[in-house]
């Protein structure tokens, strides 16, 4: 084999697997790095002109690649790259045109304003005019946004091609236009914008192809961005009211999906005015698909509408809890915990409330999980009047067949319990729903309880920890109900004793672990042996550590291996 790297690579690139070659073809940066600048012009790049009619996809999709990486090796003579890479621009294969037009992009970085004026520009304007090869255009479109700002008193020349493209026959190129005419908007001034761009979104957006005028909703956002509210409403918001009005559903679809960004573009004004009559058609779409898209779209769109224009969806909300299809009520779920809050609490309550209970009891469980979810932030809003209303739900919800509500449901009465912060109001009607996560049969649930423990002993304090929650855990061991509820209920013992003083935990806590040490199930005793080691770093009594370790020392020639492993780690701890 040759010591030469290009020869090396030149055999490599013999091989008949096509990975092999792609392989090659990445370690083309080093081999240009040992080679340098005079031979990579010399010998490197013609080599790659060979390649072009003969190697697969892959292969040149990896040197179109490397090519970036070549530029920045040689970034003052990386110019010497850029005839290489317009013939790659021009291939039929998408993913390699796409990493030529980045490469070309890296190359520009490179160079000066000057040389993107006089060879960047002829070269887009070269790829636009190709005629027998719509690849280039469409290239030469990408090539167009990133380098319009730099192309100094070449502008021009790239408008008018821009605009030229947009009535092609072909219609992959007045594809690419849709897609980036939003983002060249962006590097031009908004007179260009007004006078060459707005008439060529119109006619993207009345175009027989329904891909083209989907994609030009990205770009309606982006150009709405740039114009004030008076020309948003000349120019913007008939282009919205026929598209929300357009034949094809995914077109709706799409308007649908950006509509809360439209709204935060073209302004309050706009959104109160016209915006929420043409979102409400979405909102009854006759295509399910768009509906769902649409009230999750609702979620952000409600947050740029003035609050006295709210009540213009509730109406609308109360049909979408009604809605045949389970996705439409599961978002419908969130808004209406969110509106909640932006609307007068009377109106809430006797708008929306009844409804949200009725989807808490939905057939499907992605329905009433969302439900529990916003039950709490519809409480939270209302304040503790509401919860007479909810907490009889979340109860029946916490016995639901679906460990996922029953965990969404325990995830509200904790937030609610954080927010209310009323011990009276906590241990009247919430307390009873969030102590059954002692006794649930899915770990997720148990787990969910266990770890939001602390937050709420520290929010009402160790009185509730030592008293009404101990006697739950304590009326859960004295049962006989499965071991995993009373491992459950000795895990929540010792995260009482982490935020109670010794001589609580001598005195309340200790009696409880030490006749749990004598249990005949083995796990239990494991565990009481750790919540043991516990209280025994809270606890300066001597004689009631001695008591502690004795019981320990009893279990180290227990039967069970785990017991015995347990009990000797305690001791030498």
């Amino acid at each position: 084999m040759s010591e030469n790297p290009f020869e090396v690579l030149k055999e490599d690139m013999e091989n008949e697997e096509v990975y092999l070659k792609v392989n090659a073809m990445h370690r083309v940066r080093v081999v240009a790095t040992l080679l340098g600048s005079d031979k990579i012009k010399s010998q490197l790049i013609p080599y790659f002109e060979t390649l072009l009619k003969k190697e697969d996809d892959e292969v040149l999709f990896a040197l179109a690649e490397e090519l970036g990486t070549i530029a920045q090796i040689i970034p003052n003579q990386s110019s010497c790259l850029l005839a290489l890479l317009e013939q790659l621009a021009g291939f039929d294969e998408t993913v390699v045109r796409e990493q030529a037009v980045r490469s070309i992009t890296i190359v520009c970085g490179f160079l000066g304003d000057n040389e993107i004026a006089n060879t960047i520009v002829p070269m887009i304007i070269r790829l636009a005019s190709n005629d027998t090869n719509f690849t280039c255009r469409v290239s030469a479109v990408s090539l167009m946004c990133p380098l319009y700002a730099r192309a100094g008193n070449q502008k021009e020349k790239i408008r008018q091609k821009f605009t030229e493209l947009c009535s092609e026959e072909t219609p992959m190129v007045r594809r690419a236009v849709a897609t980036k005419i939003g983002e060249i908007a962006q590097f031009m001034d908004k007179i260009h914008v007004i006078q060459d761009l707005i008439p060529v979104l119109k006619q993207l957006c009345q175009d027989e192809q329904d891909q083209v005028r989907l994609l030009c909703m990205e770009s309606l956002m982006n150009i709405a961005k740039i114009l004030n509210s008076g020309e948003n409403k000349t120019n913007i918001l008939p282009l919205i009211i026929q598209s929300a009005e357009d034949k094809s559903w995914r077109v709706r679809l799409a308007l649908s999906k950006i509509f809360a960004d439209l709204a935060e573009a073209v302004g309050k004004e706009i959104a109160d005015s016209s915006l929420i009559q043409i979102f409400s058609n979405l909102l009854k779409d006759v295509e399910c698909d768009v509906r769902v898209i649409a009230v999750k779209s609702l979620a952000r769109f409600i947050k740029f509408v003035s609050p006295e224009k709210l009540n213009l969806i509730v109406p609308l909300l109360q049909l979408l809890a009604k809605d045949p299809f389970s996705q439409v009520k599961q978002n419908a779920c969130e808004v209406i915990g969110q509106i909640a809050s932006l609307l007068p609490k009377e109106y809430s309550q006797s708008k929306l409330q009844q409804y949200l209970i009725e989807l808490m009891a939905d057939d499907n469980q992605d329905v009433r999980r969302n439900a529990a979810k916003s039950a709490g932030q519809f409480a939270a809003a209302i304040g503790p009047e509401a919860l007479n209303q909810f907490v009889p739900f979340l109860k029946k919800c916490m016995d639901d067949p679906k460990w996922r509500v029953r965990k969404e449901t325990m995830q509200t009465i904790i937030q609610l319990a954080l927010t209310v912060k009323n011990p009276d109001v906590f241990n009247k009607q919430l307390e009873s729903v969030f102590v059954m996560f002692l006794k649930d049969r899915a770990a997720e649930v148990r787990s969910m309880g266990l770890s939001q423990l602390p937050a709420l002993i520290a929010t009402y304090k160790q009185e509730w920890a030592v008293g009404n929650f101990l006697s739950k855990c304590v009326e859960t061991l004295s049962k006989d109900v499965g071991s995993l509820y009373r491992i459950n209920a000795l895990y929540a013992i010792q995260q009482i004793s982490f935020a109670v003083d010794g001589p609580v935990a001598q005195d309340r806590l200790w009696p409880i672990v030490q006749k749990c040490l004598k249990d005949t199930v083995p796990n239990i005793r494991f565990v009481s042996i750790r919540v043991a080691k516990s209280l025994s770093k809270k606890i300066d009594n001597q004689q009631t550590l001695n008591q502690i370790k004795q019981a320990i020392n009893e279990l180290v020639e227990d039967p069970d291996r785990d017991v015995k492993f347990y009990a000797q780690e305690a001791l030498q701890n």
